[in-house]
């Protein structure tokens, strides 16, 4: 159906269906689970005796040993001697918990012993560790990681040790001194980590483990030759021995994608057989086990060895991302990262610099906080119901302020947001010089309470000598400048406070007030007081900031033909109903809203501005009393204002008046710059429309966006003719190929001919999953053009065409960090994007890849799935498309090429072990009714694919403790399922 919007009716029809007058209201967003995982990817190497701290140290040896053991429960054991007393919070394994939670996909079991069972002391072990008395140990091929200080000096305790430790399994020590008493290889260990934590060595240690086969395959990015090669020996594995080892290699290839290719081809069936040697050293020799260099790293048979200049073997890690930290900000104000959460408080980087060039700006030295101000913070009004523009809507806060202009005038002003600032631009028909006799704290409390006054008295009151008015809350900034200007045009002025104290305040204050003309705004009580007083006429003007049944009460308080200025807010936004009978008596109502008057006709500013500087010359506008905080306690000025404790105005206090040129300490906020050009390949893409968005709120003019198809429906058209309302100039790009060169560079030309380009953002993706003994050198090809061959092509051609490029930006996946089976292909492209980036930086060039996991709201998956479905991608949950765009900042003002972001999905716990094997497995496979399923039928039979069979075996290991080869669950049937189920 076709589609009419008439703006200037404010209609909308498709067919015979009208909508009027349609208005959007934003409901609070659904908060997420989890929050994400910020950490970053790089090499670290193994055995070069850097200095860490033990957290650290745990963290490697944790993430080696479970890069070395694909399971999905994994055990360890913290060695006490005994007569060795520990406290529980001095366990090592208390470092291992906290690691261990960040691998969904894991279920741990974290164990002591000791032959001590008092080795605690007094305290208790918690419920999440399992004690076991050092007597009662048996062989487990599920411990992985055995921890315990000073071996090299406890003989009985390695040799048990040596006996308790499988192949493959890992121990790792803290040795106080650097002289060791016993030999680790005379008991079968070998190192492979070797760290300084303080003045001790940290060691990690792996049980040797014999290798009968080994077998060679190169992996190349640029032909797919290998592919069929390591088919072919996956078979032959598949018939030898366990021992047997396929060697995947990377000859002296810096941006080959090995690592994403293993990662998934382990977590595949039959994966625990390979290994990756990455070669990064251009001067290392030849590969050959015959040489010692590669002999010796392969016989520690480590999943993954990577080789990096004069020696250095190691691997890539996810490390924590270090937190932002502020720093001296030439331009910054105050922002809340969440609407309603007073915590939440930031100082973040403004777009201004030492260039800008404007002679309406000014530096702030005070800015005081409004109820409204207020009522948004505490997420009691919505600031979509005020902003005028989008680009506003992230932060409506302050809007008054006083400072020192560039030439040195003392002013004070009204802007239409963000005057929480050391430095904004003026609107020179709201800016007033402030008087001499004042001081900039004083005119911080005038510019907002007396503008509001003069237009709702004068302008729309047409408040006049002898009239009766009606202040409420006269204590507060508003109320004061009211009263002050009520009683100086000889009007009878009658107010409310809300406490004993405001009362005397008044009374002392204003003493032309008398006290029977008070009443109380907490309640309905003043509109007796008022008709006691008039004789039942009521007034000529309410200046009303009470909501609900108080604002009805203050309706009835008026006379005939009265005039109801209402400068709250809430009833407005809330579109509370007034009764129509009060009209009857000839009032009138007017909203006074000074923020829209700040965007009003120049004529009517001018007006208002007039009036206000009237006031200042016959001295009738006279400061407020003010309470100041400075800027870095906005939290406390906020809750202070929100208790209503206060009389007058709550100020900040933003800089000292002699010390102007100081910078406050913000985090790093991005901003585009709007005489560059922007280019996103994958643009139309469901993220890429998402990041388009977000680049051109932040200041983006020019937007080139790559598509292979073009535009395909409404909403990709919708949004650029809004971009385009905006004054933003789209450049939409199809048919050209990123991964040939000659494409490449024409779409680079077509980005630059509006301004140079400043930022490459590749999203492009095409997804052929399948395991990896189902992949081709066409699925592989597909995967590798929009993202390796294009990210090669974008590296090349931009380090010559793009000379003032600020920012390379690449999407990348868990799956290439961390593995996922089924995409091989998509993590080795990846793998290569990462390692592009990882070169660049290297060079000083601008670089970034992200790890994104599974993207909610928008983009591939979310089209494929129900977006309300928890999808758990390698251990993560979606993450939410304005979640991923909230880090963006952090992340394009960091240093690190390689950066994880990913939401890991709720922990199972032990309770999950009494879901039902049936069910289970039913559910796997989609089958709805297991009664139309024979008992003895297999799960092969009932056309259980590959992926099912990785999804079954993890399941059952993770969940129900179940070890089953890939063969064993080929030939499960209902039958055997609820035998385990009724053994378990």
């Amino acid at each position: 159906f076709k589609v009419y919007r008439n703006p200037k009716h404010q209609l909308i029809q498709s067919g015979g269906i009208q909508i009027r007058g349609i208005r959007s209201i934003a409901i609070a967003r659904r908060k997420p689970i989890r929050a994400p995982i910020l950490e970053t990817y790089q090499f670290v190497a193994h055995r070069d005796n850097a200095a860490i701290t033990l957290k650290e140290a745990i963290t490697l040896s944790t993430h080696l040993a479970i890069e070395n053991h694909v399971r999905t429960v994994v055990k360890t054991i913290e060695f006490l001697e005994k007569g060795e007393e520990c406290a529980v919070e001095d366990l090592v394994s208390c470092h291992l918990l906290e690691i261990l939670d960040n691998f969904s996909m894991i279920r741990a079991d974290v164990q002591v012993t000791s032959s001590d069972e008092n080795c605690f002391g007094t305290s208790e072990l918690p419920e999440n560790y399992t004690f076991i008395k050092s007597e009662k140990l048996v062989q487990d091929d599920s411990v992985i990681l055995m921890i315990v200080r000073d071996l090299s000096k406890k003989e009985t305790t390695l040799q048990r040790i040596a006996r308790l430790a499988t192949r493959g399994s890992f121990v790792a020590t803290l040795e106080s001194s650097r002289d060791f008493e016993l030999s680790f290889e005379d008991y079968g260990f070998q190192v492979v980590l070797e760290k300084m934590v303080g003045s001790s060595k940290f060691l990690l240690l792996k049980k040797e483990q014999a290798r009968e086969r080994t077998t060679i395959v190169k992996v190349n990015n640029d032909e797919f030759s290998w592919i069929s090669e390591l088919k072919k020996e996956m078979m032959n594995i598949a018939e030898a021995s366990a021992d047997s080892r396929i060697i995947l290699l990377s000859d002296r290839t810096f941006e080959n994608g090995l690592m994403g290719l293993i990662n998934c081809l382990r977590m595949e069936p039959g994966g625990e057989v390979f290994r990756g040697v990455l070669i990064q050293d251009s001067r290392a020799p030849d590969f050959s086990l015959s040489v010692p260099l590669y002999a010796n790293q392969l016989k520690l048979d480590l999943a993954i060895n990577v080789l990096r200049e004069d020696g250095t073997w190691g691997s890539y890690r996810h490390l924590p991302l270090p937190a932002p930290t502020p720093r001296p900000a030439y331009h910054a104000w105050a922002n809340q990262l969440a609407s309603g959460d007073l915590t939440s408080f930031r100082w973040v980087t403004g777009s201004i610099t030492p260039e800008t060039n404007d002679s309406n700006l000014v530096r702030v030295v005070y800015s005081s906080i409004n109820f409204k101000d207020m009522m948004l913070a505490t997420g009691k009004l919505n600031a979509d119901n005020f902003v005028t523009s989008r680009s506003a809507a992230e932060c409506i806060l302050g809007f008054e302020y006083s400072g020192v202009t560039m030439d040195g005038r003392r002013v004070m002003g009204v802007t239409n947001y963000r005057a929480f600032t050391n430095i904004l631009k003026a609107d020179p028909a709201f800016t007033w010089t402030v008087p001499k006799s004042w001081s900039l704290e004083e005119a911080a409390s005038v510019p907002t309470v007396y503008a509001t006054c003069f237009y709702a008295f004068y302008i729309r009151g047409d408040m006049k000598k002898g009239d009766k008015v009606l202040i409420h809350a006269g204590s507060g900034g508003v109320g004061q400048a009211a009263i002050n200007l009520a009683l100086w045009a000889g009007c009878e002025v009658f107010t409310t406070v809300g406490t004993t104290e405001k009362r005397l305040f008044i009374r002392k204050t204003f003493p032309q007030i008398p006290d029977d003309h008070i009443g109380n705004s907490r309640d309905t009580s003043f509109e007796q007081m008022i008709m006691n007083k008039t004789n039942g006429r009521g007034v000529d003007i309410v200046l009303n900031s009470l909501a609900e049944d108080k604002l009805q009460a203050s309706v009835r308080c008026l006379a005939e033909g009265g005039k109801f200025l209402e400068i709250g807010k809430f009833d407005m936004a809330a579109n509370n109903p007034l009764g129509m009978s009060a009209f009857a008596k000839g009032i009138t109502f007017h909203g006074v809203l000074l923020d829209r008057l700040i965007e009003a006709e120049a004529e009517l500013k001018r007006g208002l501005a007039e009036r206000m500087q009237q006031g200042l010359d016959t001295g009738v506008i006279k400061p407020l009393n003010v309470t100041v905080f400075p800027a870095d306690q906005i939290e406390p000025a906020f809750r202070f204002m929100a208790a209503g404790k206060h009389i007058g105005k709550v100020v900040l206090k933003i800089q000292d008046e002699d010390n102007l040129n100081s910078r406050p300490l913000a985090y790093e906020r991005y901003y585009c710059r709007a005489d560059r050009s922007y280019l996103i390949l994958g643009g139309l893409g469901g993220f890429g429309l998402e990041l388009a968005d977000w680049l051109i709120l932040r200041g983006a003019k020019y937007i080139t966006l790559t598509s292979r198809t073009g535009i395909k429906n409404g909403y990709q058209l919708m949004r650029i003719k809004l971009w385009e309302s905006y004054g933003v100039k789209l450049t939409l790009v199809s048919g050209k190929d990123p991964s040939d060169a000659k494409g490449c560079e024409e779409i680079l030309k077509i980005a630059a001919e509006q301004a140079p380009l400043d930022g490459i953002f590749n999203l492009a993706v095409v997804l052929k999953d399948a395991l990896f003994e189902n992949q081709t050198p066409e699925t592989f090809e597909e995967s590798f053009k929009p993202k390796a061959w294009a990210t090669r092509n974008l590296d090349k051609l931009s380090r010559t065409m793009c000379p003032e490029l600020r920012h390379f930006f690449v999407c990348s996946s868990v799956s290439c960090g961390i593995g996922n089976p089924g995409q091989t292909n998509y993590a080795m492209s990846n793998s290569i994007m990462e390692r592009i980036c990882e070169q660049r930086a290297a060079e000083g060039l601008p670089a970034l890849a992200i790890q994104w996991g599974p993207i909610g709201d928008v983009g591939l998956i979310a089209d494929a799935t129900d977006n309300d479905e928890e999808l758990v991608i390698s251990g993560r949950l979606r993450q939410r498309i304005s979640s991923m765009l909230q880090q963006l900042d952090g992340f394009l003002n960091q240093t690190s090429p390689i950066i994880s972001s990913a939401v890991p999905a709720e922990k199972k716990t032990n309770s999950s072990k009494k879901l039902d094997v049936v069910d289970t497995i039913c559910q796997i496979m989609g089958l709805k009714d297991i009664k139309s399923v024979g008992a003895n039928t297999s799960l092969a039979e009932l056309g259980m694919d590959s992926m099912m069979v990785v999804e079954i075996k993890q399941t059952l290991e993770r969940e129900f403790g179940f070890l089953l080869n890939v063969q064993d669950i080929r030939q499960l049937n209902f039958a055997k399922l609820t035998e385990m189920s009724c053994k378990k």
